[in-house]
């Protein structure tokens, strides 16, 4: 597989695309989720319950990793390769500006016009706290060999 420079893993971080998080639960074994994504500056930020396991296990081990495929996950073998990257850091819980972040990730998963009434209505019935991950390794690749 050939590796994605630098360029091309930001844009693939930067695209709205379903990503998996793992954390790890208290015996170590991995908890991986799909969930929305946002690149702020040098972090990557996840906006997660408060309560959740996700939450409970960074707060316990801030060890995690993120991965986002290209493409739909529905392809076959006659498809060409999907670029993928992973982003291995340390996660922190925040709760600095969780109303702002979460409306942004919002819309940039699901535009304005559907990002609004969905902000509006989650907001009310979640309470969020954000995991700000600080990259350690952030490795892409092409899927090509």
């Amino acid at each position: 597989m050939g590796h994605l420079n630098r360029g091309q893993t930001d844009e693939l971080l930067n695209e709205p695309i379903i990503s998996m998080i793992t954390t790890l639960r208290e015996d170590g074994s991995p908890h991986t989720t799909p969930v929305w994504h946002l690149v702020e500056g040098d972090e990557v930020v996840v906006a997660v319950g408060r309560n959740t396991v996700k939450a409970r296990n960074v707060r316990r081990n801030p060890s995690v990793s993120l991965c986002v495929v290209e493409g739909s996950l529905t392809r076959t073998a006659s498809d060409p390769p999907q670029r993928w990257v992973m982003v291995n850091g340390m996660a922190r819980i925040s709760e600095d500006r969780v109303e702002e972040l979460v409306r942004a990730v919002s819309y940039h998963y699901l535009g304005e016009e559907d990002g609004a009434p969905y902000v509006e209505d989650i907001l009310g019935k979640l309470d969020f706290v954000l995991l700000r991950i600080t990259p350690s390794a952030v490795v892409g690749f092409d899927g090509l060999e």
